[in-house]
């Protein structure tokens, strides 16, 4: 089976983890990173120890076959001795960000919003998210609310990066 083309690539700033919850009990602490699941890729974070407000600030980047396809993101709690604990999931679409990629964009002034993504109960945004042109770039903002937790947000940065040769 031959495999999908690359149309691009996805760009995710993991900023920082808001009031995460805590996933050892003894020491009142977790040690926090993400992974990020596109198709069979995956990608992670750095481990911030002890904080339930991780700041990250790392880039990770997935190429992107399919637009439709969501990003899956999981949070976990590193541990020595026993496997890693689930601190919550959440996904995104990549869609968005990928249909402004294809607007001409280059008379935009910086800072255009192309389109505001809602909070609703299909998705699993904690407010508003917006795509926007800054810097010559298409980039949205998304703050997660995770899963399957009792409490806990992500805080992204998604960047479209063109691949040479790829027209959308």
């Amino acid at each position: 089976m031959a495999s999908e083309p690359v149309i691009g690539k996805l760009s995710v700033r993991v900023v920082r983890g808001h009031n995460l919850v805590i996933a050892d009990p003894l020491t009142h602490t977790s040690d926090p990173y993400v992974v990020l699941c596109y198709g069979s890729q995956k990608v992670k974070t750095s481990v911030q120890k002890k904080n339930a407000n991780p700041l990250w600030n790392d880039v990770l980047v997935l190429p992107v076959t399919n637009p439709t396809k969501p990003v899956k993101l999981e949070v976990f709690d590193e541990d020595k001795f026993t496997a890693d604990d689930s601190m919550g999931v959440a996904e995104f679409n990549v869609t968005d960000t990928y249909d402004a990629a294809k607007l001409d964009l280059k008379h935009a002034s910086d800072g255009t919003r192309i389109k505001t993504i809602y909070p609703v109960g299909t998705n699993y945004l904690g407010g508003e998210s917006h795509v926007s042109w800054k810097n010559g770039k298409v980039v949205q903002d998304l703050i997660l609310k995770l899963k399957n937790v009792d409490s806990g947000s992500v805080v992204l940065q998604l960047e479209w990066v063109h691949v040479p040769g790829v027209t959308l």
